[in-house]
């Protein structure tokens, strides 16, 4: 039996995700009104990693900034809230997408500007953002490594960490097979492309961590616990002084992010907020230490339509696959 090394049931959990119990003592003098916690004031939640990495361009918005972990759930928590905690957040297209289609954030007014319509009727353009191949310059020196040397074991012995999610480890585990960033959906689309990529996976199974969020991705690469993975680029600015990742830019998948509304934001805050999205563009970009000479990186656009599609049939084969033991 193979088994697989999931991190999170290894690491502690964080102090703030802790309860803390308040008592209450009785004293023989006037009794003290209950404290009541204080009212946080409504933020904008942004990209995991950025504020550290300095990815966001804001100019002038008055909100501060809260990051987030990018996940579903957190989305549908914020969403039903009684108080919005979140005037505004930054998600990947596949999540809006399903975000939207399960009404947790809202539709909004159609530009007047028909270049910035977005893919989601709830979304206003908010950049990209990379998943690179990050390894340890100091186990494996200077020289970067591409996904085919990902999944050479035997020059590169050592653990290795993907994201726990068919949405950008199956592209990779394809472009590791040879196939071109050109070609990925068009083989993913066919049932035997989608038996290539779960069989590259498979020669890489003994050596595999899994992050769910990219703070995981952090904790891996601090913790030294593998030699290579992907991750957000951001988060390689959350590294401890010690820490010798590096980002390999080449066959990089990019995604698109967009700004949505949860739904439990009120009506005037809502138009407030689109018209600052909309007339300061806020966006995340974090190619500035991307390479700049003009050479091809041959990066894979990540398919927000494709993913759309597919993705409850591929989530329940990843599902199915990380289960077996073959």
């Amino acid at each position: 039996m193979v088994c697989t090394l999931l991190l999170t049931l290894c690491l502690p959990l964080p102090a703030s995700a802790m309860t803390h119990h308040v008592h209450h003592v009785s004293h023989h003098t006037k009794p003290k009104k209950a404290a009541h916690a204080a009212v946080q004031p409504p933020v904008l939640a942004v990209v995991s990693g950025s504020i550290d990495a300095h990815s966001l361009l804001m100019p002038d918005q008055p909100y501060p900034l809260r990051e987030w972990d990018g996940s579903i759930n957190a989305l549908r928590n914020a969403a039903v809230a009684r108080t919005a905690p979140w005037l505004a957040v930054m998600v990947d297209d596949t999540t809006l997408y399903a975000a939207c289609r399960d009404g947790l954030v809202q539709s909004l007014p159609a530009p007047n500007d028909p270049q910035r319509q977005n893919f989601s009727p709830c979304g206003i353009q908010a950049g990209e953002e990379s998943l690179v191949l990050a390894w340890d310059r100091g186990r494996l020196g200077d020289s970067a490594p591409n996904w085919a040397d990902f999944w050479d074991i035997a020059r590169h012995p050592g653990k290795r960490a993907l994201r726990l999610d068919p949405r950008g480890t199956l592209e990779i585990a394809l472009m590791a097979d040879g196939v071109g960033p050109g070609d990925v959906y068009a083989v993913l689309s066919s049932p035997s492309g989608v038996d290539r990529a779960f069989r590259k996976l498979d020669q890489l199974r003994p050596y595999l961590i899994w992050w769910r969020n990219p703070e995981e991705a952090t904790r891996i690469m601090n913790s030294g616990a593998v030699l290579m993975l992907s991750t957000p680029f951001d988060r390689l600015a959350k590294l401890g002084p010690r820490v010798s990742f590096s980002a390999q830019w080449h066959q990089s998948l990019r995604q698109k992010l967009s700004w949505a509304i949860p739904r439990n934001v009120s009506p005037e805050q809502t138009a407030t907020i689109i018209k600052m999205l909309r007339d300061q563009t806020p966006l995340h970009d974090d190619t500035q230490d991307a390479p700049q000479d003009g050479h091809d990186l041959h990066t894979l656009s990540r398919s927000d339509r494709f993913w759309s599609m597919n993705f409850d049939a591929l989530q329940k084969r990843f599902q199915s696959w990380l289960t077996s033991t073959q």
